[in-house]
């Protein structure tokens, strides 16, 4: 069950990941619980949540992916054009993503970027409307970092550490919830593993791998991480 931390900011524990998973897509779109299918993520942001999904640089260094604006206000964009940074308008429901995801990551890092606003949008909202109560002309957002979290400084994280954190951890499982995954690596390692015979257990993995980052579309990295979650070691 969910707790909340003092200031109201939600706490989820990492086994309650997949729960709040599904609970997402059971909301915003069930289609993908009644079988495996790459979930449709801008789709469900536009139509199903009803974000508006804008493209923006973000930063010089492609260091965010992704915003959520929770309020309308003001908010800050690169502008790589004239190399500077901007002030910009943006109205509550706006979701930045930066245009050059596909370019320098792949299609996967934007669709998992998407799911991961989208997640902030669904359970973090109210704590940031909240938060607009202090600064009504700017427009509180959420900003997501590329890069890893220091899990062993936990006790030091701010709300916004905890959050992005949450974010983090459920959005690759939005787009693979955990029944539908399983059903799919089923069937990918019976494909698979007549040529793993002849190649070695580590052929089986990363043609796995590679099959359920294309069905999902998502980065062949998530699929990894969310294989070795479900507890699939096929290099052994």
């Amino acid at each position: 069950m969910s707790v909340l931390l003092s200031s109201n900011a939600p706490h989820i524990c990492r086994d309650e990941f997949d729960k709040e998973a599904l609970e997402f897509l059971e909301k915003y779109y069930p289609e993908a619980l009644e079988r495996p299918m790459a979930v449709p993520i801008l789709y469900v942001a536009r139509h199903r949540m009803g974000l508006r999904v804008v493209e923006k640089r973000l930063t010089e260094d492609f260091s965010v992916l992704g915003q959520m604006c929770f309020t309308s206000g003001l908010t800050e964009i690169y502008d790589k054009e004239d190399g500077s940074y901007k002030m910009v308008k943006a109205r509550f429901g706006t979701m930045i993503i930066d245009p050059d995801t596909i370019a320098k990551r792949n299609e996967g890092c934007k669709n998992n970027t998407i799911a991961h606003e989208a997640f902030h949008w669904h359970k973090h909202r109210d704590y940031h409307i909240a938060i607009s109560l202090f600064d009504p002309k700017k427009a509180v957002r959420i900003r997501s970092a590329f890069g890893e979290y220091d899990e062993s400084n936990r006790a030091n994280w701010s709300d916004e550490d905890w959050m992005e954190w949450q974010a983090r951890g459920i959005a690759p499982r939005i787009l693979m919830p955990p029944e539908q995954f399983d059903e799919i690596t089923t069937r990918y390692i019976e494909e698979h593993s007549n040529e793993a015979d002849l190649h070695g257990s580590w052929y089986l993995h990363r043609a796995v791998i590679n099959s359920l980052a294309d069905f999902f579309q998502v980065s062949k990295q998530s699929a990894e991480i969310r294989l070795s979650e479900r507890g699939y070691y096929l290099r052994e």
